[in-house]
């Protein structure tokens, strides 16, 4: 015979309230570009104005298009890959980590100047894959 055990108390396990987040989406307006929805979300309707919303998106979208945007100088940086066998890669740091590195620093500005006051905080795009940007609405 097996021994059953008993399942443990669920009035005793801690509920925690649903979390005020909204979320911008990828924009596939433009096709598979890297860029994000200008379009101000409900949940931010009244905490932030949407010309700034829109100011802030449109930054962060110029900096990921300027990431796959194609030069000479990536174009290089990939022969150099290349021919090293990629162990380039461990010594030196491409473009597009340049600009997301770049988009971090900004978020984190923007967290400080803009978001922040608003009680907002904006999570780094590179943190949930480039998928969507998340904003957390700290205080109702």
């Amino acid at each position: 015979m097996s021994s059953s055990k008993p399942l443990p108390n669920s009035s005793s396990a801690t509920i925690l309230p649903p979390a005020n987040k909204a979320f911008v989406p990828r924009d596939y307006s433009h096709g598979t570009e890297l860029r994000f929805s200008t379009e101000l979300p409900a949940k931010l309707q009244g905490r932030i104005p949407e010309e700034v919303f829109t100011a802030v998106i449109g930054n962060i979208n110029q900096l990921l298009i300027a990431a796959e945007t194609g030069s000479a100088s990536v174009y290089l940086e990939s022969c150099f890959a290349c021919l090293t066998g990629y162990l380039a890669y461990i010594c030196m740091e491409t473009q597009y980590e340049k600009c997301l590195r770049s988009v971090s620093r900004l978020v984190e500005e923007y967290n400080r100047t803009v978001f922040g006051p608003r009680n907002l905080s904006m999570i780094d795009p590179s943190e949930r894959g480039l998928r969507v940007i998340e904003i957390v609405l700290l205080r109702p």
